[in-house]
């Protein structure tokens, strides 16, 4: 943040205010009610909530409780805080339950006008699940998906990581429909430069379609830049919000023209207006009137955004919008430096090519560490250490470990200790 920048939000029931100046990661730090036994380096599974995120949904229970109390929507405010973290603006914003629910709507959309009797879809192996079924889905209903599968980058002469390689399969396997990539493969942390593969499929007339679930809101994301047709982001991660939401981004070129994957009314114009609710005989000979509104709302999901989850994912939105990204990822890094250092000496390294800063996949690489740790028994590690307090995830053939601006280097020493001990046991 610039200098003297002050932001406030409101954290408590009596309006006291908490200040975000210069150096967020000190406060932040203190928004976060982890136990001093408790080491949590699984960000990108799941956020521990920081505290004024966790008072606005207290606010809101009560809220949802009275009914009679003044009631407000944080919709509105939602769209814009995505919006401006991804470079976008409220109108291109829709609001869905799921990420696998938005990519359902991008594969419905993006296919929806298509003849051809073969679809081919770019993905990367081991890729999200979500960014897998919903084109798969398409197979079972009447046409063919073809996939055109990335493999992950192991060799050394692979050391540029997944960017070159996926603009190596995208030249060879011509006639490619959608590229769908994160920024951050979700297993380990390896990065995709998607701006350079954005332009490539601009040229090339092919559609993209961004995972943004393990890099918005920490790691620098500009729709403009990417030039991408769709993006997804669900909020119980790098957002520091609750599960239960999907942000979602759509071009403005699809602005009239995408269908929403639910029908209701809330996407329609005559509902906008409260009076229609009053007047009697609406339905006619076609029932209700189907104007759908304009804009990326038009694909917003069904049902009345939940009036819990909203205040709270708007808070943390704020959080986010406060913080600066190019600091932060220089202060993560400098913590994944360390685990993998630490990683190294009892064992372990990682997937050839560029990192992001936030996420580390640490795998077996030598004899010793290869010999005993089978995916099975990666699991049992992680099992037996979350019993003494250290938090992580297995994914993929990896240890991930996803550090956050609550996370001191203290920590990185009993996650690597533990882990250590915790491998040779089994």
């Amino acid at each position: 943040l610039p200098q003297k920048t002050k932001i406030m939000f409101r954290t408590k029931p009596n309006d006291q205010l908490v200040n975000f100046l210069d150096d967020p990661f000190l406060q932040l730090s203190n928004e976060f009610d982890i136990p001093p036994h408790v080491t949590y380096m699984n960000n990108s599974g799941k956020t521990p909530l920081p505290r004024s995120v966790k008072n606005e949904g207290e606010l809101a229970l009560q809220r949802e409780g009275d009914p009679w109390t003044m009631q407000t929507s944080c919709t509105e405010s939602i769209r814009s805080l995505f919006a401006k973290i991804i470079h976008a603006t409220s109108d291109d914003i829709s609001i869905v339950p799921s990420t696998g629910f938005a990519m359902t709507l991008f594969a419905k959309n993006l296919f929806r006008d298509s003849s051809a009797a073969t679809r081919r879809v770019l993905i990367l192996q081991d890729g999200m699940s979500s960014e897998v079924y919903a084109w798969q889905e398409y197979s079972s209903n009447g046409c063919h998906v073809e996939f055109i599968i990335v493999p992950h980058p192991m060799s050394q002469s692979q050391k540029m990581g997944w960017t070159p390689l996926i603009l190596e399969y995208l030249e060879k396997n011509g006639n490619v429909d959608v590229c769908c990539l994160p920024q951050v493969h979700w297993s380990d942390g390896s990065f995709i430069d998607i701006k350079i593969i954005g332009e490539y499929c601009h040229e090339q007339g092919i559609k993209m379609v961004v995972d943004g679930t393990q890099s918005i809101g920490i790691l620098e994301f500009n729709v403009e830049e990417i030039m991408c047709d769709a993006v997804a982001c669900s909020v119980h991660k790098w957002l520091l919000s609750p599960h239960g939401m999907s942000l979602v981004y759509i071009n403005p070129k699809y602005h009239n023209s995408w269908l929403p994957l639910d029908q209701h009314e809330r996407s329609r114009v005559a509902f906008q207006d409260e009076v229609y609710d009053a007047i009697e005989n609406k339905i006619g000979r076609r029932g209700y009137p189907d104007e759908l509104l304009s804009g990326a709302r038009r694909c917003d999901s069904g049902g009345k955004k939940n009036p819990i989850l909203e205040p709270m994912i708007c808070q943390g939105l704020k959080i986010v919008n406060s913080i600066n990204l190019e600091k932060a990822q220089h202060h993560l890094k400098r913590l994944i430096d360390e685990i993998l250092e630490g990683g190294k000496r009892i064992g372990f390294g990682v997937q050839p090519g560029p990192r992001c800063g936030h996420i580390i996949g640490l795998r077996p690489r030598s004899e010793e560490m290869v010999q005993l740790l089978t995916p099975e028994r990666m699991v049992l590690v992680a099992r037996q250490m979350q019993k003494r307090g250290v938090f992580l995830a297995v994914r993929s053939g990896a240890f991930r470990i996803s550090p956050y601006l609550y996370t001191k280097s203290k920590d990185v020493k009993r996650l690597i200790t533990i882990l250590e001990e915790e491998c040779l046991k089994v």
